[in-house]
């Protein structure tokens, strides 16, 4: 009986030790089973607590349960199967193999999707953090966007799907940088940014002091204007340099004053070239240091509220008419014609209005402004510069320069269209020129908006102030730092971006 048993012993460690080298035994049907102990975790770190996971086999096998409120739960599986686990509609990255041995349990715990974690912090430019910023992430590849507010800290937090590239913005910033996760293979990956400027709300209480201070500039002084013309006083008239408000109910006396403050500029640049440099011209020194008898200009220019001061210096311009009389092109644009946000669709805001002529036509290009500037209604503060500039550029001859006079504290609303431009962009910036926080309201901002410097390198234009000409912007490399009026400003990840004052 003994050596009975020892010899049924030594049959089943037989048995064993073949199953285990990969034999098929001849198990029974209620025998081929194994369990699955399941604990599933979402990527925010919370339990997948009473919900529906399904496993599913290569072999067609499909097992249905329900997990506790923990998130666990326990499944009943044939063996011999390759399973992958499925909660809703995502599945996890990890597939569970189970061998042929029945009754074994496999304990299995999981995010119940691969995930990207994504922290994204916004200070200040003095490194202070800039809470309740509404920060956006947008999968280039399908379209959808996620968004979180700053917290205390100025930061925002993202759960992303493992896509090819993102790209996040802030208000006022449509592209601050993008994100290109690599995927190496596992369940999550850890990403962060950062990003420093001003904030939206600095930037919006700065324009509402622009656009407060701006209409009320000179309106009491028409007098004063009226009696040197009279005088034919021109030493007075553009040294003392009254603004003539474009929107004055009178076109002709608008009309008149501009060619009377044109003679007397003439006059003065005769005796010293410096003269718009010297009184603070940020729009009429660089087109006077940049002007080309032999190539025709077509001037973009914002005509929204915050703009209303250098309006007049675009006006002026086409009076001085240093070109033999030669006919000039204008695309004035307001951002919509007070159209609602919700309605504005990039590339086709609207608010543009052409207009082309000479000297004889200045009342006709007056009228063009002024019309602008009323269905305008002020507009809204990120502008459509580069809707602007492709109407423009399709109306410019292979002669014709491009220009743009631009509000260098409004961003672009649409600069993602900057590619489509084919033409160089001179783009003129109007508010960092010494003595600007007269008409600005705060302390001589020197930043130049970042946008305007992507929008030149993009173009292969250039930038300019009231006395500097910032040319080559095309050849700066990733990386690199680049240094304008005591601001520095890092180019990485295709945009220029400041880093700190010098």
């Amino acid at each position: 009986m003994r050596c009975f048993c020892m010899l049924m012993v030594a049959l089943f460690l037989m048995q064993l030790s073949v199953f285990a080298q990969g034999f098929d035994a001849n198990w029974n049907a209620e025998d081929t089973f194994c369990f699955v102990k399941l604990e599933l975790i979402r990527p925010q770190g919370t339990p997948y607590a009473l919900s529906a996971v399904v496993l599913k086999g290569q072999k067609g096998h499909r097992v249905a349960v329900k997990t506790d409120k923990n998130g666990k739960v326990k499944a009943k599986v044939p063996y011999d199967d390759i399973y992958k686990v499925y909660c809703g509609q995502d599945s996890c990255m990890k597939t569970i193999r189970i061998d042929k041995f029945p009754y074994v349990s496999y304990n299995f715990r999981a995010y119940t999707r691969r995930f990207i974690y994504f922290t994204f912090s916004y200070q200040t430019l003095e490194g202070l953090p800039l809470k309740g910023e509404t920060v956006s992430v947008t999968s280039a590849a399908t379209g959808q966007q996620w968004q979180d507010t700053t917290n205390a800290k100025g930061q925002s937090y993202f759960i992303l799907p493992f896509d090819s590239q993102f790209v996040v913005s802030v208000k006022y910033h449509n592209t601050v940088t993008y994100l290109r996760p690599i995927d190496a293979g596992k369940e999550y990956k850890v990403m962060s940014a950062d990003f420093r400027w001003m904030g939206s709300k600095e930037k919006e209480r700065r324009a509402h002091i622009a656009d407060s201070l701006a209409r009320s500039w000179h309106r009491s002084r028409f007098g004063l204007l009226d009696s040197l013309v009279a005088a034919n006083n021109k030493d007075a008239i553009a040294q003392l340099d009254l603004t003539i408000p474009l929107d004055y109910d009178s076109t002709e006396w608008v009309l008149r004053m501009l060619q009377e403050k044109a003679k007397a500029y003439r006059e003065q640049l005769k005796k010293d070239t410096q003269f718009f440099e010297d009184k603070n011209k940020a729009v009429l020194a660089p087109l006077y240091r940049l002007h080309n008898p032999s190539k025709k200009q077509m001037i973009v220019t914002d005509i929204t509220g915050s703009m209303y001061g250098y309006m007049e210096q675009v006006m002026l311009w086409h009076a001085l008419n240093f070109m033999d009389n030669q006919s000039k092109k204008y695309v004035f644009f307001n951002d919509g014609d007070g159209k609602p946000t919700a309605a504005k669709k990039i590339g086709d805001t609207g608010g543009l209005y052409f207009c082309e002529g000479s000297i004889k036509d200045f009342k006709y290009i007056i009228q063009t402004i002024r019309k602008g500037m009323t269905n305008g209604s002020g507009g809204e503060y990120p502008e459509n510069d580069v809707e602007a500039l492709l109407a423009a550029a399709d109306k410019c001859s292979p002669a014709d320069e491009l220009f743009l006079i631009a509000d260098n504290f409004s961003p672009v609303r649409d600069l993602e269209l900057m590619y489509r431009l084919k033409i160089p962009v001179r783009i003129i910036v109007c508010g960092v020129e010494v003595g600007g926080n007269e008409c600005w309201g705060f302390n001589n901002p020197k930043e130049i908006n970042e946008q305007y410097l992507d929008l030149a390198r993009a173009t292969g234009g250039s930038v300019h102030t009231i006395n500097k000409d910032i040319y080559n912007l095309a050849n700066t490399k990733e990386g690199s730092t680049i240094s304008l009026n005591g601001v520095a400003y890092i180019f990485e990840n295709g945009r220029f971006k400041i880093q700190k004052k010098l």
